[in-house]
């Protein structure tokens, strides 16, 4: 008689180990671009930036002229608690950016690379679930052969062929 082989495929063992660890850490980063908190990601108060270095990322306009125009000409002025009136200049004007943007394509960036060992994982699962099935398809078939002759009866060679 034929003993079943006992062995775990090792390609089903690193396919649904990886499945639990790759997959759950790709799920994770897409959940995290996509419904993750993006308020979070702002400039911090203490560190705010002056118009010069955020020029590159926005511009801003009063009556169809840049915020910058109007400080170079000295059209802007605020009123301080007291009543009097002065001139806004440069220093004044601070910004707080939100730097989701960046966030969200660092983390989209680093789940491509998940998403594409998410994909070997998939395969190699697959591989190793097909050699499991040919192997108990050879198997049965040595097995009912092996009974077959155990017990005289005429093997159909069309049956047991892989």
């Amino acid at each position: 008689m034929v003993s079943r082989p006992e062995k775990i495929n090792p390609l089903v063992l690193v396919g649904i180990i990886g499945i639990f660890t790759i997959g759950s850490n790709f799920a994770i980063q897409i959940y995290h671009a996509y419904w993750g908190n993006q308020d979070i990601w702002w400039t911090p108060r203490t560190m705010q930036l002056g118009l010069e270095e955020t020029k590159d990322n926005f511009k801003l306009y009063i009556s169809n002229k840049s915020l910058q125009q109007h400080l170079t000409d000295g059209n802007l002025f605020i009123l301080d608690n007291d009543g009097g009136q002065y001139r806004i200049v440069s220093k004044d004007v601070t910004v707080r950016l939100n730097n989701w943007y960046k966030v969200k394509s660092s983390i989209l960036e680093n789940a491509i690379i998940s998403g594409v060992a998410f994909g070997i994982i998939i395969t190699v699962l697959v591989i190793g679930l097909i050699q499991v099935c040919r192997r108990k398809k050879r198997f049965a078939n040595l097995y009912m052969a092996s009974a077959c002759q155990e017990n005289n009866i005429p093997i159909d060679r069309k049956s047991t062929k892989n």
